[in-house]
């Protein structure tokens, strides 16, 4: 239960479950104009994204996440968005996130759901050394939040998104 009098407890993050209900919730945020622009939605020229479309693409990596482990970001225990990481390679884990409401947007709430990702995965996987997030080159409200929460940019560039990390000093 979240401290309604601590700010920082007021977002958190729980796996993404196999119910209808979370799959809906995709569905709905992708659907969100401003989201489409940046967040896998729909492919030009095809009809709205269904909930089986979201259910193929999410329903594996809920089911059985081997590489890809998806959460969705909680404001007093509502979802209002969605996080996941990813293993890229033995010291690599990369990071995708979106905050699906457009009111929840520019309150920091992506800047501390991001911030606890981090966290978790530097404690599940200490031999990692760097967490990586890949926005769009244009797409600066992200940008600005990945910042906020500690990326920098280390002048990567890769098609269109530029290349921002976390690197984790030995310990």
């Amino acid at each position: 239960m979240t401290d309604p009098l601590n700010p920082d407890d007021r977002i958190t993050l729980r796996l993404m479950e196999d119910t209808r209900a979370d799959y809906e919730l995709m569905r709905q945020w992708f659907l969100e104009p401003e989201l489409q622009e940046w967040v896998w939605c729909d492919e030009k020229g095809e009809p709205p994204v269904t909930i089986e479309r979201v259910m193929k693409k999410y329903g594996p990596r809920v089911k059985n996440p081997i590489d890809v482990f998806p959460y969705f970001i909680l404001r007093d225990d509502e979802p209002i968005g969605y996080i996941q990481y990813y293993i890229q390679d033995n010291i690599t884990m990369g990071i995708d996130m979106w905050v699906g409401i457009l009111k929840e947007r520019n309150n920091g709430y992506g800047t501390k759901a991001l911030k606890q990702m981090v966290e978790i995965i530097h404690k599940k996987y200490p031999y990692v050394k760097q967490v990586i997030i890949d926005p769009d080159i244009e797409n600066k409200r992200a940008i600005k939040c990945y910042q906020k929460a500690g990326f920098k940019h280390f002048g990567e560039m890769v098609d269109n998104s530029v290349i921002l990390k976390i690197c984790f000093e030995d310990e």
